[in-house]
């Protein structure tokens, strides 16, 4: 029930504040069973830069009574480098996020990939690097209400440090990467296929 109005609850899942870690989340679904799953990054502190680091991706399940925490082996450079969590059948879990340095280090964002686990988020590989080589930092991918296989994932990018243009990008579940055009002369335009790794 919310509000939470006491520190000891059911909802707590680890305490990272007395291991000196602060908690970013990321996002929360819900498996097959209704259950949560949380996706969110540890840091060592508030402050950007390689004094706090490395940020650990972290995910959290719920099995109906306790909370079991998975160290999914991602690292990144900024505390609000963004992740969403997708959850698919059979235990299958993907995050897409802003896992790798872009070309603003230690600004929020940086290039994409996919990371995949079969195994209910016990262990992770890289499936794909949907962005390299960026002028500009990628962050914030979302999944889009009513996800489907054509529209799978959006997100944006800008410039970490000035004033810059920023470009919208999305991904079919294939994981192939198109790029919106800056302009549309109607209603429509036809997005820019991105190359693949």
């Amino acid at each position: 029930m919310l509000p939470l109005e006491t520190r000891e609850n059911p909802a707590l899942v680890a305490r990272y504040a007395e291991k000196g870690l602060n908690v970013y989340i990321k996002g929360v679904k819900f498996d097959r069973a209704n259950r949560p799953i949380a996706l969110y990054l540890v840091s060592r502190g508030y402050a950007s830069g390689p004094e706090n680091g490395p940020r650990e991706w972290k995910i959290a399940r719920f099995d109906g009574s306790d909370w079991t925490e998975y160290d999914t082996g991602i690292v990144s450079d900024n505390n609000y480098d963004f992740a969403t969590l997708y959850v698919g059948p059979n235990d299958e879990l993907r995050i897409i996020g802003a896992s790798d340095t872009g070309p603003q280090p230690y600004n929020p964002g940086g290039e994409l990939s996919s990371w995949l686990s079969t195994d209910g988020g016990k262990t992770w590989t890289r499936e794909r690097r949907l962005t390299q080589g960026s002028a500009r930092n990628q962050n914030y991918p979302r999944q889009p209400l009513g996800v489907q296989d054509a529209f799978y994932a959006l997100w944006a990018d800008g410039h970490g440090r000035r004033p810059s243009v920023s470009r919208l990008s999305f991904c079919d579940r294939a994981l192939n990467v198109f790029r919106l055009p800056l302009a549309f002369d109607g209603a429509f335009a036809r997005p820019e296929p991105m190359p693949r790794e």
